[in-house]
Order: structure tokens, then sequence, then C-alpha cells
């Protein structure tokens, strides 16, 4: 069975927004890959990169409230 995963992004430049739609299985699954992604390890690749290391801290934010 495969869970709803939709988004849409619209926009251009710096102006976009990000709109997802998903059910209960695709959120707990995503929910449980924050478990396998080393973080650690990726904040150490974008130390050079503040955009990134910033929008990276934001996704494991919003994967570990998606846990709860």
């Amino acid at each position: 069975m495969r869970g709803l995963f939709e988004y849409r992004l619209e926009g251009n430049g710096d102006a976009l927004a990000l709109g997802v739609n998903l059910d209960s299985v695709s959120a707990k699954a995503l929910a449980r890959l924050d478990r396998y992604i080393n973080w650690e390890e990726i904040l150490k690749l974008t130390e050079n990169d503040p955009e990134a290391a910033h929008a990276a801290e934001r996704l494991h934010t919003v994967l570990q409230h998606m846990g709860r």
C-alpha cells in the first residue's frame, strides 16, 4: 500500500511556497526516515553553506514533529 504524498512548489526566486499533502502512513514513514539520516554529518558537510545548514536543521525539526 502506498500512502498519499503530494507536493506543490509555487513561485520563483526568493518567493517560494511549498505545500505538502500526505496521509498518516507517509507521515510516519518520513518520521522513521529521520532516524536513518546522520544529521551531524550533514551539518559538517554544510558548515561552509549557512543557508543549506539552516535548511537541514529546519527539515530535521519538521521530521521530528511528524513523529509525535
